[in-house]
């Protein structure tokens, strides 16, 4: 097979370019509503129900406690499970693991299929930082005592790296060991989403559009890999 035959057999089938321009359409139109402030009172609602554990005078901003560790001290065995379950998610681990993937399908000679989720995991960390340093959102309020507090937290938290990267780890892990079945894997994606709001690390905005952002990735990544996989298996 000719270069220019290798390339074309892995970019995206027009199947894939239609669903990819439609998720790309939804993240701009989502992106425009939560920078306009229409989105707010969603947002907002999920402050007010959603987060069991939201504390409106904490602040966090500038911690990088997330990059390596799950939990804090001092919070309930409740939200330990809880962002023990999204541990995968975050920076150092999810290099560890994509890092870990790479290597394993590296040694099998599939270097294509290596290369891919290191690929798609620094474009989705970098999409994140663009779009958490250009982006801002309608102030969100939580309460403390009967007061309306600015959490500004959530000013600049759109779209949710933590989503990104933990589709993206589902997808190395299936990728490099070939899980079986991968419903456990696909359960665990789904049931990150709602927890990174329950801990109050996100709103349902900032989940959705790291979860379209990810998907973008991954149909990226089966189109890169899929000419390589075929020949391997054959």
């Amino acid at each position: 097979m000719s270069l220019r035959e290798r390339i074309l057999a892995s970019t995206p089938s027009r199947r894939e370019w239609a669903v990819l321009a439609v998720l790309a359409g939804v993240l701009v139109v989502l992106t425009v509503l939560v920078t306009l402030g229409t989105l707010t009172r969603v947002d907002q609602y999920s402050l007010d129900h959603l987060m069991p554990w939201l504390d409106p005078t904490q602040r966090v901003r500038n911690s990088t406690a997330g990059y390596w560790r799950p939990f804090g001290l001092g919070i309930s065995t409740g939200q330990k499970l809880l962002d023990l379950l999204t541990y995968p998610c975050s920076l150092l681990i999810s290099a560890i693991c994509v890092g870990g993937a790479a290597l394993v399908l590296w040694r099998r000679g599939l270097r294509v299929s290596a290369l891919a989720p290191i690929g798609a995991w620094v474009i989705g960390n970098g999409v994140e930082w663009v779009g958490k340093h250009a982006l801002t959102r309608s102030a969100l309020f939580g309460t403390a005592d009967g007061v309306r507090i600015h959490v500004a937290n959530f000013d600049d938290s759109f779209p949710s790296g933590h989503m990104i990267r933990g589709i993206l780890v589902a997808y190395a892990v299936v990728l490099a060991w070939n899980l079986r079945p991968r419903w456990i894997v696909a359960l665990w994606v789904a049931t990150v989403a709602p927890t990174l709001v329950l801990i109050s690390a996100h709103t349902p905005t900032d989940v959705v559009g790291g979860a379209l952002i990810g998907a973008m990735l991954v149909l990226l990544m089966q189109a890169a890999v899929r000419p390589e996989l075929v020949r391997h298996d054959r």
